[in-house]
């Protein structure tokens, strides 16, 4: 499959969560409204920046399949990671408004008790998010997203907090109506820790930042190729969800310009089996070593 078909592939995942996103973010808002719960609420408001974040994400795959261009010689991958950046800070505003909101509450004497329709509503929730996880987790592999892959991170993340709510919620029927401020409070502090993760992600991205144990296994994977005898260098950025790495090889001295380029074009083809988008491969002479 090729990237553009990959990408397209990922953009389905989007819709998938954008939709979920849609349908709980309005069921628990007003839930949470008629039975008067903060928890559920505030889980809702964590579903709204995750449609915008859906939203982040089928824009940037929709710019990341345009072809480069002359302003743009390796394309415009990198529009996925500006875009969840610009996302970020919209889910860290919405975070710290949760918290403003709910965390004075928690020192008023009264506090009301939900409806216990809060607790099916979150449990159902959680369920519904760890089937949409599982689903795009599988996506984002098969089309090595990285946006997909931190949505379904998200996914995940969204299942987890909506199956807490829903046990903390139960505290609420048993005499103790605070637990649900203190969890919209909670969940304010989560949806800014979501935001944060994903900027440091976006920065790390742009910045041309590169793991490093990938950068070691692509060094390992270069060195299977027969006639290379060492790396003495090599480079990774992403674009997106794309991996563009640059390399120096050690060769045998004695070899003519057309062996050499012949163990190049190897190494290529091997990197692009191990899911590297494009390598410029520089082959030096072992005797300069």
């Amino acid at each position: 499959m090729n990237q553009s078909n990959q990408l397209k592939l990922a953009q389905r995942g989007a819709y998938l969560s954008l939709i979920i996103y849609i349908i709980l973010s309005i069921a628990k808002f007003f839930v949470g409204t008629i039975y008067d719960s903060a928890a559920v609420r505030a889980d809702s408001l964590n579903n709204m920046t995750d449609i915008i974040v859906s939203i982040a994400v089928i824009v940037g795959l929709k710019i990341s399949i345009k072809p480069a261009d002359s302003n743009h010689p390796y394309g415009h991958l990198k529009s996925e990671n500006i875009a969840t950046l610009l996302v970020s800070f919209v889910i860290m505003f919405v975070g710290i408004q949760v918290v403003i909101e709910n965390l004075p509450r928690i020192f008023i004497k009264e506090h009301p008790t939900p409806n216990i329709i809060t607790i099916y509503v979150s449990m159902i929730s959680g369920i519904i998010m760890f089937i949409v996880y599982y689903i795009n987790q599988r996506l984002a592999k098969y089309t090595n997203s990285s946006s997909l892959n931190s949505a379904a991170k998200d996914n995940l993340s969204d299942a987890l907090v909506s199956i807490g709510t829903a046990i903390g919620l139960i505290f609420t029927q048993i005499g103790m109506p605070i637990v649900d401020t203190i969890l919209a409070t909670i969940l304010g502090l989560l949806i800014i820790y979501t935001g944060f993760g994903i900027f440091k992600e976006s920065i790390f991205a742009l910045s041309d930042g590169f793991n490093e144990r990938e950068l070691t296994a692509f060094k390992n994977y270069i060195l299977e190729v027969d006639d290379v005898i060492d790396v003495q260098s090599i480079k990774g950025r992403y674009y997106g969800s794309s991996i563009f790495v640059d390399v120096t090889i050690v060769v045998e001295s004695n070899l003519t310009l057309e062996e050499a380029h012949h163990i190049c074009d190897a190494v290529e083809q091997h990197m692009h089996n191990k899911g590297v988008s494009s390598i410029y491969v520089h082959p030096e002479p072992a005797s300069i070593q």
